[in-house]
């Protein structure tokens, strides 16, 4: 197949000194202990998953002080990310959290930076592209080491202990890149083989919402598709066809739908649980505007058997935690990015797209998108790929020396073939 000048590039593997910092701050954003809830303090778990986003910060700016000359990368999603950071901490400050809540928002500050310093030296398509084999390597490893206690319930990480909406997250972006190639007419078999390992590992996890998002995510991608390949439009039809088959004569969709939770409510029902508490949960003016600090993860709940709940959505997580000023400059800056869309070059634009849409459609269900997550690394690196002064300025890689051979077929997922 003939390709144009800059397009050899588009789905290439990344580049190993990009991989690893970008898998050292997927590895250092995930649970290293199921059910722990950050509260402050040090202890060898704390430290040992500073030290990795520290390492992961430091190769990121050797990577872009490595010689070559570095893109423009825009600033107005630090400013944005500045004004939550500091009502987060304002909060914490009131509501006595100040030394755990001041720790998530450096995370969240390294994390931004680290962000940056890769889109500077590798460009948003290698870096969505790392995004993809870090969140992959990562959720493989944790989902391999799960299916060895996996009795038949939802899907546990193993190695690290990932909790099931952890894995989900991960699987899912794996998803959707592995139909990155596809959505831009280039897809191979192996691409295929990849989506369905990774959407079934969703499905293992029992995350009805995930499974959800992830599915219209990847219509969202593919709604710049002119003509798509013979092989997408025969791959959809089966899944269809698969997919009525398996409601028709069993009971494992139904299954999945009517989960409960161990307070035997349903799932979205424990949720209205904490929401309810969590607009009653401000005693005072400093508190509602400014929130309690990023590290509160637990709401009280009054009326149940038990005392406190976990905050089941980003949205109503940043009002806890953030205050009212944190919830408004985050729904800013998810405009922001997405009107940065049309800024990106037509190759990372499926991909940019289906992902953005993925975190921020699972997030009205699920917590994360503002802490120290793979959730906020895929916000961070689409809002900064779409910034207008990012827009058009990455730096063309130098021609290829005389006689030197040509770049082999490159592919986003999967071995070389």
């Amino acid at each position: 197949m003939t390709r144009t000048p800059g397009t050899r590039s588009e789905l290439a593997r990344p580049p190993l000194a990009a991989l690893l910092p970008t898998l050292l701050v997927v590895a250092g954003s995930v649970a290293w202990r199921r059910g722990d809830v950050f509260s402050g303090g040090v202890d060898p778990v704390v430290a040992a998953k500073a030290l990795v986003s520290l390492a992961a910060l430091v190769l990121a700016w050797r990577l872009d002080c490595s010689g070559r000359p570095g893109r423009r990368v825009g600033t107005g999603t630090l400013w944005v990310l500045a004004v939550l950071l500091v009502a987060s901490v304002l909060g914490a400050a009131e509501h006595g959290t100040l030394v755990a809540g001041a720790v998530v928002a450096v995370r969240v500050a390294i994390m931004a930076v680290t962000v940056r310093l890769l889109l500077r030296a590798v460009g948003a398509t290698a870096l969505l592209t790392a995004v993809v084999w870090a969140c992959g390597i990562v959720g493989g490893v944790a989902a391999l080491t799960g299916l060895a206690t996996w009795t038949g319930g939802r899907l546990f990480g193993g190695l690290p202990p990932l909790n099931p909406n952890e894995i989900a997250l991960l699987a899912g972006v794996v998803v959707i890149g592995a139909a990155w190639p596809t959505l831009l007419g280039r897809g191979r078999p192996r691409h295929a083989v990849v989506f369905l390992v990774a959407a079934g590992v969703l499905w293992l996890t029992g995350s009805r919402t995930s499974l959800l998002v992830v599915l219209l995510a990847v219509g969202v991608g593919a709604l710049r598709l002119r003509r798509p390949q013979v092989g997408l439009v025969a791959g959809a039809g089966l899944a269809v066809t698969a997919g009525a088959l398996l409601i028709a004569s069993t009971s494992a969709v139904s299954s999945f739908v009517d989960r409960t939770d161990a307070s035997g409510n349903s799932t979205l029902g424990s949720r209205f649980i904490a929401w309810e508490a969590a607009l009653d949960w401000a005693d005072s003016t400093w508190q509602w505007a400014f929130g309690a600090g990023l590290s509160v993860k637990l709401i009280p709940v009054a009326g149940q058997w038990w005392n406190e709940q976990l905050l089941d959505s980003s949205w109503v997580s940043a009002f806890v935690q953030a205050g009212v000023v944190g919830v408004l400059a985050a729904a800013a800056w998810v405009v922001a990015a997405a009107r940065g869309l049309r800024h990106l070059e037509a190759a990372a634009w499926p991909a940019a797209a289906g992902l953005l849409f993925f975190v921020c459609g699972r997030s009205l269900l699920e917590s994360g998108l503002l802490d120290a997550t793979p959730a906020l690394l895929v916000l961070l690196t689409v809002s900064f790929a779409g910034e207008r002064g990012t827009r058009g300025l990455p730096v063309a890689d130098p021609p290829p020396a005389a006689g030197s051979p040509a770049p082999a077929d490159p592919v986003l997922v999967g071995s070389r073939g």
